[in-house]
């Protein structure tokens, strides 16, 4: 049996893309005020244009895209109250399951419902945060080109509604940054799951909204780091050759760094032999590398300096009076490396004060 498309009032199936914008709209709208004189057919008929999400035909797909567009200008005839389920429809949809112009109509609706009424803020944020990690079924896809295609043009349309979102609510940014830590993957989560929702993360960190937000995520990152680094046990590092150092490339080896234009992201590698296999270790592993390619970003952009405050702050706090921890600290490493004279000095200076300050804890000393 084959898929009925849905029909709006009056409107015959081959009709359907006969029709101006505007009165598209205004069907729409019909829809949507059918619901309160107790008429749910074409409203149903509504809600049930979201729920088509794979395999779709083309036809299938010309009318989603059509009615999500009518839908962003019909938001202010959208009731949080009548129209819960066609709202709950929305916002479980995924920008991983469209191609572009489904996924540009899907974003521009978003945008649209966040804007109109306060009380679709958060959730509108939620669901596009929610598109920070693509369905179970798409994560063996992101090997591939074509998932790597699909990856950059979900984030840069989720990225850019950010953008629009926070340019005419002041406030959203903020409201965004409680949506993001709340709901960061624990570290028992699939490697690549948080890796991509770390790689947004760090993304909200150097985009246009990052000065409300930034050192606040990249905080966040840090204390990932070290929740993953005490998850490593020393017994099983203590098993290995102590000529060698933890990663393949020492930081501290100045000389080499400099001869080189910068430092090689693919060589910085817990090189354990003891911690192959060890899915905790190959996540730290990968999350070092993320940050550290991340770090390198700030660098070219000329504002690392100002993101080693951060680290430094992150480093007080967490890094130094964490216990067990062995590998998080490299990213402080990383960065004095990429700038010595800047970063470096700085934390070389920061650390011999806690050292000589009587009034640090012997711990921290």
């Amino acid at each position: 049996m084959g898929l009925e498309l849905p029909k709006y009032p009056e409107m015959e199936e081959d009709q359907v893309f006969n029709f101006t914008d505007s009165e598209i709209v205004s069907h729409v709208k019909q829809a949507l005020a059918s619901v309160l004189s107790g008429d749910n057919n074409s409203y149903n008929q509504l809600v049930g244009v979201m729920h088509h999400s794979k395999h779709l035909a083309p036809d299938e797909v010309a009318l989603l895209e059509t009615t999500l567009k009518a839908l962003a200008g019909a938001v202010s005839s959208i009731d949080i109250t009548h129209h819960d389920s066609l709202l709950s429809a929305i916002y479980c949809m995924s920008m991983w399951n469209y191609g572009p112009h489904v996924a540009d109509a899907l974003a521009e609706l978003i945008v649209s419902l966040a804007i109109s009424n306060g009380k679709y803020l958060d959730l509108c944020l939620g669901m596009l945060v929610s598109n920070f990690t693509p369905p179970p079924y798409f994560l063996d896809k992101l090997k591939m080109p074509h998932g790597l295609e699909r990856k950059g043009q979900v984030l840069s349309r989720v990225h850019a509604a950010f953008k629009k979102i926070a340019d005419y609510v002041p406030l959203a940014p903020l409201r965004l940054l409680t949506i993001v830590l709340q709901g960061m993957p624990t570290i028992y989560h699939k490697d690549r799951a948080i890796v991509i929702y770390v790689e947004n993360m760090l993304k909200l960190e150097s985009g246009e909204i990052g000065e409300l937000v930034g050192s606040t995520i990249l905080m966040a990152v840090v204390d990932r780091l070290i929740e993953l680094d005490v998850e490593i046990g020393w017994d099983a590092i203590l098993q290995d050759d102590f000529s060698k150092g933890i990663f393949e490339m020492e930081l501290e080896d100045v000389d080499d760094i400099e001869e080189s234009a910068e430092p090689d992201v693919g060589e910085f590698r817990l090189s354990r032999k003891s911690l192959a296999g060890n899915s905790i270790a190959e996540l730290l592993d990968n999350l070092l590398v993320l940050t550290f390619e991340h770090l390198e970003s700030c660098e070219r952009e000329g504002r690392l300096a100002k993101v080693f405050e951060t680290l430094l702050q992150s480093f007080r706090v967490t890094v130094l009076s964490a216990y067990k921890s062995k590998f998080a600290q490299f990213v402080m490493f990383y960065a004095c490396a990429l700038d010595p004279e800047n970063c470096g000095m700085r934390f070389a200076t920061v650390l011999a004060d806690l050292f000589v300050q009587d009034s640090q804890p012997q711990p921290t000393r």
